[in-house]
């Protein structure tokens, strides 16, 4: 429920820990954050806190977020119950999200097809951990969709940092190849990103193909 009502919002909802998401939530005000918060509690039998970070790189938000959120208390205390902390009202209107959709050349044939599930799964997760020490170089977030995918909240990474990244994966078993979208919102981003990832996979090579998008 609370990644149907961030993306009404042009938001977007990334698990972390099964008890833990992030969320980009660019042009959504703290009042809106607020009103999810209320409509998953009244319709579920839980509690939840948000932390709100706004900073120049996705890695110093989420860090922003989580002390702001630390700074109220214990995880397990009270005073952590249904709070929401921010720094106040930022105008985000005029921001940007720099999404990055990946996913792995031909893993049916490569390991679908090959290995055992669980061989499978570990191959997956170990470059899911390595995606994630390199988005994390350059103050980046990376997260696993499922499957074969995986997503970058990019912003800090230029478009010659990922093809390097890619350049990097062709060398190894598992070789990627990434559509990249910016726009106002996460969810525009992600879709754009999308579309040039299909661009790809229907025949136009490898490197990855930036779109960009005003609302």
């Amino acid at each position: 429920m609370m990644e149907e009502k961030f993306a009404e919002l042009e938001g977007l909802v990334f698990f972390n820990r099964f008890d833990e998401m992030l969320a980009v939530s660019n042009g959504i005000s703290e009042e809106e954050h607020r009103i999810i918060q209320d409509a998953v509690q009244k319709r579920f039998p839980i509690t939840f806190s948000m932390g709100i970070g706004v900073a120049e790189t996705p890695f110093q938000a989420q860090l922003k977020a989580s002390r702001l959120l630390q700074s109220k208390g214990s995880a397990q205390s009270a005073a952590r119950q249904s709070v929401i902390a921010s720094e106040g009202t930022v105008d985000l209107s005029q921001s940007q999200v720099e999404l990055a959709h990946f996913d792995v050349n031909g893993i049916t044939k490569a390991l679908t097809d090959q290995s055992s599930a669980y061989q499978t799964s570990l191959q997956v997760m170990t470059l899911y951990t390595e995606l994630m020490h390199q988005f994390k170089q350059h103050d980046a977030l990376l997260f696993y969709l499922g499957g074969d995918n995986f997503m970058g909240i990019a912003n800090g990474m230029s478009y010659e940092h990922i093809d390097s990244l890619l350049s990097h994966h062709r060398a190894k078993d598992l070789k990627l190849k990434c559509g990249i979208g910016v726009a106002h919102t996460a969810r525009r981003a992600a879709e754009l990103a999308a579309v040039n990832l299909d661009q790809i996979r229907n025949g136009n090579g490898e490197k990855p193909i930036l779109a960009t998008a005003r609302l």
